[in-house]
């Protein structure tokens, strides 16, 4: 899922455990619930609407304990690489390279 608002990527605490994603960081994030610690997992991971494949660090977050349906949120760390246009008339959204035709960077969190 695709997250305006948040800064970072994130993908469900629940899922990173269980796959035994390595832990490679902790921090504290905040977020509708406040403040908290969190674990960074590294994670690679293939998003295939771009045909792209990621690998690099997420912050784990309780997106199953919300009862969120998506287990894995793009923030605008993944974004600034890229051209997003929602049409809030139809409900369609675009994301495209940037229009420059450089190709986007590696993510750097």
């Amino acid at each position: 899922m695709i997250d305006t608002g948040a800064g970072g990527d994130c993908i469900d605490d629940d899922l990173a455990r269980s796959l035994a994603l390595p832990i490679t960081d902790e921090g504290e994030i905040s977020g509708v619930g406040g403040k908290h610690r969190a674990y960074v997992y590294t994670a690679r991971l293939y998003v295939p609407s771009m045909g792209l494949l990621l690998f690099q660090p997420f912050t784990g977050v309780k997106l199953t304990e919300g009862q969120q349906r998506h287990r894995v949120l793009l923030g605008r760390s993944f974004l600034r690489n890229y051209q997003l246009v929602y049409d809030g008339a139809t409900g369609q959204v675009s994301i495209d390279p940037p229009s420059d035709g450089a190709t986007p960077k590696p993510h750097d969190p």
